[in-house]
């Protein structure tokens, strides 16, 4: 599948801390964003909750 990109604005001191987080955690960043992302869209989605 192709991938797109999308800038999101952070405090440094909150990307310091995912970044720092995901390192100890042996993950990568963009992989995290996407789980969230697709977590998010699963709770909030509501072309999918009108299929239902």
């Amino acid at each position: 599948m192709a991938e797109d990109s999308i800038r999101v604005y952070l405090s440094k001191d909150k990307k310091l801390r995912f970044k720092s987080t995901c390192v100890l955690k042996d993950r990568d960043m963009s992989e995290v964003i996407n789980e969230l992302i697709d977590q998010w869209l699963e709770q909030n989605d509501t072309l999918q909750q009108q299929e239902k």
